[in-house]
């Protein structure tokens, strides 16, 4: 890892809503190819860590660099089409068809014509056994169903970077495991992704680095053997020892 570029730094980066601090200060460096998982209890900032890394929630304070360029409302076109997220709960548009969902994007930014989108579209939808879904409504899809193209809608444009909100937590049992597997898969392939999740076993097998976050501070951060087999400190000894 060493050898490679840094994709994206963080400095100081504090979120608050009201009286509510949120973040309190993270510094974090993601270098390309990293697979970071972010674990920590409810109500920790994970989500909001996120959400604020590709300004779909604007922080308070601190900088984001990716690149070398600082995140700023002036380039927040850019910075969307290079960190794609994943939802918790899909967020699809419900009155357009997934076709629909999966070109809106790379036609309105001018990135595609609207023939090279669809075909793009066709492409990820066939590579997922999806291709018979094109011009169905999100509310016809199944919730595993609904985070695959939710998924694929996120790599149309193809991102350097790629964010998971919990993106199994909202999925019955039987849906979970299928989507695990296209996160496996773009991991296999190279793609640079941070993922906040609940599933400790896909934790330990995807992450590179787990990072531990607490009352809107990294607390802790190591590999998944460092970090689930010989925590520092006892914050994470007690979340371990209650979720394992």
């Amino acid at each position: 890892m060493d050898n490679k570029e840094t994709d994206l730094v963080i400095k100081n980066l504090r979120k608050t809503f009201g009286k509510n601090k949120v973040l309190n200060g993270i510094d974090f460096e993601l270098k390309e190819g990293e697979r970071v998982v972010v674990l920590g209890p409810s109500g920790s900032g994970k989500s909001t860590f996120l959400r604020c890394i590709n300004w779909m929630e604007e922080p308070t304070s601190g900088s984001i660099i990716l690149d070398g360029n600082e995140v700023t409302k002036k380039n927040i076109r850019w910075v969307r089409q290079n960190i794609g997220m994943v939802f918790q709960h899909f967020n699809l548009i419900n009155n357009m068809t997934v076709m629909e969902n999966l070109t809106l994007a790379p036609v309105k930014l001018k990135m595609m014509k609207q023939a090279v989108a669809e075909k793009r579209a066709m492409e990820l939808l066939r590579h997922i056994g999806l291709p018979n879904k094109a011009n169905a409504y999100p509310a016809s899809l199944s919730g595993g169903q609904k985070q695959r193209v939710a998924i694929i809608r996120a790599m149309m444009l193809s991102p350097e970077v790629l964010l998971f909100d919990e993106p199994t937590s909202a999925l019955d049992p039987e849906s979970i495991e299928d989507v695990l597997e296209l996160i496996r898969e773009l991991a296999n392939r190279g793609m640079t992704i941070m993922i906040v999740t609940h599933e400790m076993s896909f934790a330990k097998e995807i992450a590179t680095r787990i990072v531990f976050i607490d009352k809107g501070k990294i607390i802790e951060e190591g590999t998944p053997d460092e970090f689930f087999e010989h925590p520092k400190t006892e914050r994470v000894k007690e979340f371990l020892e209650k979720i394992l």
